[in-house]
């Protein structure tokens, strides 16, 4: 009788402290995964999805010492300025080194006007499924990704360049992604490959 009061006893100790260790268990992130995010300049985490507001959403990823990324700053922007309205469109920058400073810098001194974001942990190069910048992922209203790749084909490999492009995916993904048509096939981007991928 001894013996099965004890055992009643610690099984009720044991059921206690994990009744007592409930809330810390539920504070801890369920992966490693969970713990990735993307991070705003100011350094706070960023969920562009969140804000897109039912909108689809574009990431554009670039780098600050990528000639091929920066050489599409005119591009970029003149697609911020024609869809800024009617998508949720952010540039990304996934170096784990670059500063928000230095971001900050690249911006002004390539004129960009749009929102952007760090990646270091590259959640979301992971979610968009890019490998080097420049790339672009389109997400529909719904968050599923429906185009992931070049921005078009002026770059035929790195240091071969069209005088002119003569596909246009990322503006043809947009397209279909406000329209609900069906987007363009997924292009592999030519440019500097992201580290780690880094």
């Amino acid at each position: 009788m001894r013996r099965r009061s004890l055992t009643l006893r610690q099984l009720l100790s044991f059921l206690l402290s994990i009744v007592a260790a409930a809330p810390l268990l539920r504070a801890l992130p369920s992966s490693p995964a969970a713990q990735k995010t993307a991070l705003h300049l100011d350094g706070a985490p960023a969920d562009p999805f969140s804000t897109a507001s039912g909108k689809p959403v574009v990431l554009v990823f670039v780098r600050t010492d990528c000639p091929i990324s920066n050489r599409y700053a005119p591009l970029i922007q003149g697609i911020s300025s024609q869809y800024g309205s009617k998508v949720a469109l952010w540039l990304v920058y996934p170096s784990r080194t670059t500063s928000s400073e230095k971001i900050r810098q690249h911006e002004r001194h390539y004129g960009y006007r749009l929102p952007a974001l760090r990646d270091p942990q590259h959640a979301l190069v992971t979610q968009a499924q890019v490998q080097v910048t420049p790339e672009a992922a389109v997400f529909d209203a719904n968050h599923h990704l429906l185009y992931h790749g070049r921005i078009d084909d002026l770059y035929q490999d790195f240091g071969h360049a069209r005088s002119a492009a003569t596909t246009h995916e990322l503006d043809d993904a947009i397209r279909a992604a406000l329209s609900g048509k069906t987007p363009p096939p997924n292009r592999p981007g030519v440019g500097c490959y992201i580290a780690d991928l880094e």
